[in-house]
């Protein structure tokens, strides 16, 4: 029996080999070489038999051999190019020729973990090439991103270098931190201020649900995902960049020369009536333009070197890159070094191994806070005096000398920062791979600040030495892994991504100060070598986790129909366990109508794309213990018949442990059309997006007993908007040029408060505690709050005529009695403006021919209020903007600028100190020429060009203030200008060389 079974394997085992004998017999070794249009080699492609686990790649010549069968076909890929394949047919040279892909239908844009075909996006996405942002000559990404994509507003914190931006996408859903997701080669950031643009590739960013809804709780406020530039397998390229220029002050405040103040000052005396300061202001020439003393020229330069290139089974780009900027405001200098390595390994056909790196080290000198004191220093007082002393500033008002701040001040600060990933991709089948991915972040930063013993006036004076030391520490780890099944056949194309992800942030600092230090050398700025007594010191830290689950869907039909699904759940320790996780789902449908049969004979569109979207993402940008009690241990007081001091702790924040996300609901209906073979393009999105649930503190009775209202879920915030891109390419012989607009509207509004919370009031005017924003349901967030001026008191028949406070006299400004009952009080106060921009727009244009090359770029804003808060804060006699010129001298003279005064009505939050915001500035003009090849060939080298540009070179708006763009990370506090540091205007020549 056994005999027979050992019988019967045998001969099935012989006619296994037989049946596979000929297959084997058959296979055979096929060369060939890939190269593109131009009959360049290139290396790395990828050559694979169809529908079997063969694969190889391209050689540095681009040839490559492959053994197959007769009857196989190869398939060749590279990215950038169209793939191609071609039957075997018993050959034994196989030859591609590749061509590049620049249709505009199939472009690959970046979205979350993964990318996709243009043609098969669903959701709203706007893109920018790294070359775009490279033009202007800026520390930040973030600031070189304005005016480049519809919906997104881009406002910069201020002109100081290094200085970051405010980034709104689609409008303010939230009253909380309304800054948008960054990820950065996969990392997912809160800032990117360690990024150098010159390492930039592309810029993607996300705006409606279906795309953000990946992101879940991350992505309420969209998402900005940053990749930057990789190696190419091919020949080693060296590039070199570098640009010099310098920067000035692109506009001053028009304030009154020493002779105008005098006269003013002295009016101001007799209405306040008060001795007069000048005798005669007639006799007044000369004084000091404060202005010219604390601003000046600025050098600014770059240079940027980077390596690239690679193998088949590598590819690599190194860059190195040293950013120098001086501040047009003395004392604010800044510089960048930063390193960046993109690494890729094919250690097997299955399987990648790579990280993305970048190492960064910033120093910075802090500019004194001097514009406040620039804006009213008395013109009359000289910088120094005849003996070389600093001028008394402080004679008339509390204002110190501006120079004499710059000359003493020694506060600067520097940065450590290291931000990269380590990533796997593993093709465990066919069609199926798998990639985990590890992270960091890790940030340090130290601040100095040194006072010296010096003595000014009485109020600008330091009378033992000091030092000051801060330091602090952020640190994050993200821990991704995905698992992406990726298919097409027949007329279908699946793509289905699930995946499971853990972060941790944990923040640091502390510091401390001491007095007495026996010198005032650097040497000694320690805090060892001060006094003990008096000595301060501080330290705290916080700390948060979230583990996430997410799954995504993408199914395209035909190429016509499309649809994307998605979901995330996110699970934070911010909320307590009752509401731990939060779910956010999104849907979105496609359709490419100019796929349709119907389509094929029609001579109007080259593209015409329908999508509508859904979605709910979150936020959970709030305290890392908001729904925790918080308990003060530094309750302390005397008690008893003998008293003594005791040491106490209370609660002083309630635990709320029903706390859940805020979720914002998002519809999206797009549309896309090219005409002319898609030389012109238009893409159009209009979206509702309402935020639900948004945290904010609710009052609670006094008895209870807490010191802070406990945060809750119980606010609405609703945006709407459309958002807009026309674009249009062309080439005409050895002309091309292209033009580029976008423009936005947005509409806010709150719907809610929640119960208890009527209204919550903001924007720190600068004095008296006065607040200048009122956010309440039927406005916008942060809206202007104060008194519509009717006019001027001309006479005592005015007073006694109109309504009004009781202490106005002729001169001063007239309020609307809004609230009809005959006096003018704090329930007069209305809605005058938002700070909200309801239009923002952009135009880009380039041009080139015979090697020249020009590109102008605008961007502007419109409909938007500003607060001049800096004419409003007067204990003194302060300088005076020039429009004081046109006050009210008597009856008649003037129905808009009230009597000089001090105080009282005159400075009131009204319409008086209400601006209009609207700008149009000319952001980018550059020339350019690329020397011929034939020149630059005989070099060794690949490529020359030179070029010039000025930035923010113009700025058209009627604001009187340094710049129209002011803004504020708090939400309620936007467009309040208590003397915001001035954008620059700059020129630049530069020198870019690549071999």
């Amino acid at each position: 029996m056994k005999s027979c079974l050992l019988i019967r394997l045998g001969q099935l085992g012989l006619f296994l080999c037989l049946s596979l004998l000929p297959g084997y017999v058959r296979a055979q070794a096929v060369s060939g070489r890939v190269a593109d249009e131009s009959g360049q080699p290139l290396e790395g492609a990828r050559i694979v038999v169809k529908n079997k686990p063969v694969g190889v790649f391209s050689q540095a010549n681009g040839t490559f051999s492959i053994t197959c069968a007769p009857a196989d076909t190869l398939i060749c890929t590279y990215l950038g190019y169209e793939p191609a394949s071609q039957p075997v047919g018993g050959r034994t040279q196989v030859d591609f020729v590749l061509r590049e892909a620049v249709t505009t239908l199939e472009d690959v844009v970046v979205v979350g973990y993964g990318v996709q075909r243009k043609s098969d996006l669903t959701g709203a996405i706007g893109s920018v090439k790294g070359e775009e942002l490279r033009k202007l000559p800026s520390a930040s990404v973030d600031q070189a991103l304005q005016g480049k994509l519809a919906g997104v507003q881009v406002v910069p914190v201020s002109g100081e270098p290094g200085a970051a931006a405010v980034i709104r996408i689609r409008g303010i859903g939230t009253l909380n931190d309304a800054a948008p997701l960054f990820v950065v080669d996969g990392m997912l950031l809160d800032d990117i201020q360690f990024l150098n643009p010159a390492d930039v590739a592309s810029v993607e960013v996300l705006k409606d649900a279906s795309a953000t809804a990946i992101y879940g709780s991350r992505g309420a406020n969209g998402v900005i995902i940053i990749t930057t530039s990789q190696g190419k397998a091919g020949q080693a390229r060296v590039e070199v960049s570098s640009f010099m220029g310098t920067q000035e002050l692109a506009h001053k405040i028009s304030l009154t020369s020493a002779r105008d103040f005098a006269i003013l000052a002295n009016e101001l005396a007799e209405n306040e009536g008060i001795g007069q300061p000048f005798a005669d202001p007639d006799q007044i020439t000369g004084g000091t333009d404060w202005q010219e003393v604390i601003f000046r020229p600025a050098p600014m330069s770059q240079v940027q070197v980077s390596a690239s290139g690679g193998s088949a089974a590598m590819r690599y780009h190194i860059s190195g890159n040293w950013l120098r900027q001086a501040g047009i405001l003395e004392g604010s200098d800044y510089s960048r070094a930063t390193l960046r390595a993109n690494n890729q390994y094919d250690v097997k056909p299955w399987l990648t191994l790579g990280h993305n790196v970048t190492l960064m080290y910033i120093q910075r000198d802090i500019a004194a806070g001097v514009l406040d004191n620039a804006y009213r220093a008395d013109p009359t007082v000289p910088e120094r005096d005849s003996t070389g002393a600093f001028g008394n500033t402080s004679l008339r008002a509390s204002v110190a000398n501006p120079a004499a701040q710059i000359f003493y001040n020694n506060n600067s600060g520097f940065s450590y920062r290291a931000v990269g990933n380590v990533f796997m991709d593993l093709r465990l089948l066919k069609y199926l791979t798998f990639r985990t991915s590890a992270g960091i972040d890790l940030e340090n930063n130290q601040s100095k600040n040194f006072v010296p013993e010096y003595y000014v006036s009485p109020i600008q004076q330091n009378l033992e030495n000091q030092l000051y030391l801060g330091f602090d520490r952020n640190l994050s780890w993200l821990w991704e892994n995905t698992l992406t099944f990726d298919r097409a056949w027949d007329r279908h194309r699946l793509n289905v991504l699930t995946g499971l992800t853990a972060q941790q942030f944990r923040y640091e600092q502390f510091g401390g100060s001491r007095r007495g230090l026996p010198g005032e050398t650097p040497e000694l700025w320690y805090l060892g070598a001060g006094q003990v007594d008096g000595q301060t010191n501080y330290h705290d830290a916080y700390e948060w986790r979230m583990l996430s689950y997410l799954f995504r869907t993408n199914y395209t039909y035909q190429d016509r129909y499309l649809m994307t699904v998605s979901l995330r759940a996110d699970g934070s320790s911010k909320f307590g366990a009752n509401n731990r996780y939060g779910y956010f789902p999104s849907v979105a449908l496609g359709w490419n109508v100019t796929r349709e049969a119907f389509m094929a004979s029609q001579q109007v569109f080259s593209r015409l794309k329908v999508r509508a979207s859904w979605g709910i993402v979150g936020n959970e940008k709030i305290g890392a213990y908001a729904s925790q009690a918080v308990v003060s241990s530094n309750l302390n007081g005397v008690f008893g018949y003998n008293p003594a001091l005791s040491f106490g702790a209370s609660i002083i924040t309630l635990a709320n442990p029903d706390l859940r996300w805020e979720s914002t609901r998002q519809a999206d209906i797009g549309l896309e059309m090219g005409f002319a073979q898609d030389r012109l393009s238009l893409e159009a999105d209009y979206y509702d997006r309402l935020t639900d649930g948004i945290l904010i503190g609710v009052p609670i009775p006094d008895y209870v007993g807490s010191a802070n209202n406990p945060i809750e879920n119980a606010a609405q915030v609703r945006n709407t908007g459309l958002d807009l891109k026309l674009d249009w390419r062309s080439m005409a012989g050895p002309l091309s040029y292209r033009i580029g607009l976008i423009g936005a509207t947005v509409s806010n509004e709150v719907v809610s408060l929640g119960e208890g919370k009527e209204e919550i009031f903001g924007g720190d005017l600068g004095f008296g505690g006065n607040l200048g924003t009122r956010t309440a349901p039927g406005l916008p967030i942060g809206s202007f709050y104060g008194y519509k001026v009717a006019g001027i008191y001309q006479n005592q028949a005015d007073l006694e005529q109109y309504p009004n406070a009781g202490t106005e006299q002729p001169g001063d400004l007239r309020f609307e009695d809004v609230d009809g009952d005959g006096v003018i009080s704090t329930a007069d106060r209305t809605y005058l403006g938002s700070p909200i921009p309801n239009f923002i727009y952009g135009l880009s244009t380039g041009l080139e021919i015979a090697g020249i090359d020009l590109s102008v770029d605008l961007n502007g804003q419109s409909g938007n209020k500003l607060v001049n808060a800096k004419k409003m804060a007067r204990f003194g006699t302060y300088n005076f903007e020039t429009s004081y010129l046109d006050r009210w001298t008597g009856e008649g003279t003037s129905d808009t600028e009230p009597r000089v005064t001090n105080g009282g009505p005159n400075y009131s939050p009204s319409e008086r100190f209400l601006e209009d915001g609207s700008f149009l500035r000319l952001r980018l003009v550059q020339i350019g020429y690329t020397l011929p090849a034939s020149l630059t060939t005989r070099a060794g080298l690949s490529r020359v060009r030179l070029y010039a540009s000025g930035a923010n070179l113009v700025t058209w708006t009627r604001y009187t203030g340094y710049t129209p763009e002011v803004t504020s990370n708090s939400v309620i506090s936007v467009g309040i200008d208590r003397g915001v540091y001035p954008i620059a205007r700059t020129y630049t020549g530069g020198l870019d060389i690549s071999f």
